[in-house]
């Protein structure tokens, strides 16, 4: 079958360049249309799939690119830890054969939307992994109002918080202590960085719940920091309302059908080593 591909590489990633106009090569030459740009250049096009070539960091820019138009998509692991990124550059070939000659199998996942007014304006944002909101003085607490489904939950005195997706739930919420979710899971999952108070642990919610914080820090500079997947910050004043919810168009990954998500799991996490 014939494809229009976009291949993504990160240009900071030794042979990364190299290795992206090989594989445009080998699709042209069976009658692909391809594109090719490095994830600082990138721009959203409708293609049948994408090739993200880097870590977990590149095919989190990728996702939030190209997700809205509903590309599938598949990350090649030239970074170090690739939990998205589940294909190493030596199978690539292998996988774009199958591609080819049989299609591919689509897994989806959930994204988390979050909206808050930022300079006057209204952020609407995606996130793959997680949301964190933390203070934007290092180790100061911060108090988060935690409302769900329109009812006041909680009040946390944290170093922050993260929400995160199941596809984040290795991520940053790992870090701090959440649980390890299912990807394909239909829900969130709720976790304090440092929490004050010890009987104020992780939660995991339904996707179709609405979640919103409001942010209170007494610091003299009253100000909080909200993060996406870790790549791109906001610096909201006090008082700041943020609202989660699902994104409307679910992740579609391109699936490895010789790996599954617990070899993914040992493999990166060093379990039975």
């Amino acid at each position: 079958m014939e494809y229009t591909t976009g291949i993504i590489y990160n240009k900071s990633k030794t042979n990364a360049k190299k290795l992206a106009f090989e594989i445009a090569s080998w699709l042209k030459q069976n009658r692909c249309r391809v594109f090719v740009s490095d994830s600082m250049s990138i721009k959203p096009k409708k293609v049948d799939f994408v090739l993200s070539l880097g870590g977990d960091g590149t095919m989190l820019k990728v996702i939030r690119i190209f997700s809205p138009l509903s590309v599938p998509i598949k990350g090649i692991n030239m970074g170090s830890l690739g939990f998205l990124t589940d294909t190493n550059t030596s199978e690539i070939f292998v996988l774009l054969k199958n591609i080819l000659s049989l299609g591919f199998r689509i897994e989806k996942r959930v994204l988390l939307s979050a909206e808050f007014e930022y300079k006057n304006k209204k952020i609407k944002a995606i996130a793959t992994n997680d949301w964190v909101v933390r203070s934007l003085s290092g180790g100061k607490l911060i108090t988060v109002d935690v409302n769900i489904d329109e009812n006041f939950t909680a009040e946390y005195k944290c170093d922050g918080m993260i929400i995160a997706t199941p596809t984040g739930s290795t991520a940053y919420s790992l870090a701090a202590y959440g649980p390890i979710v299912y990807p394909n899971l239909p829900v969130f999952i709720l976790t304090p960085i440092s929490p004050h108070m010890l009987t104020q642990r992780p939660m995991i919610l339904s996707d179709k719940s609405s979640i919103s914080f409001v942010t209170k820090n007494k610091d003299s500079n009253g100000k909080i920091m909200i993060s996406i997947d870790g790549q791109e910050n906001y610096t909201l004043p006090n008082g700041t309302k943020v609202k989660f919810s699902l994104y409307k168009k679910p992740l579609k990954l391109i699936k490895n059908c010789s790996k599954s998500y617990f070899e993914t799991l040992k493999t990166k996490l060093h379990w039975s080593i």
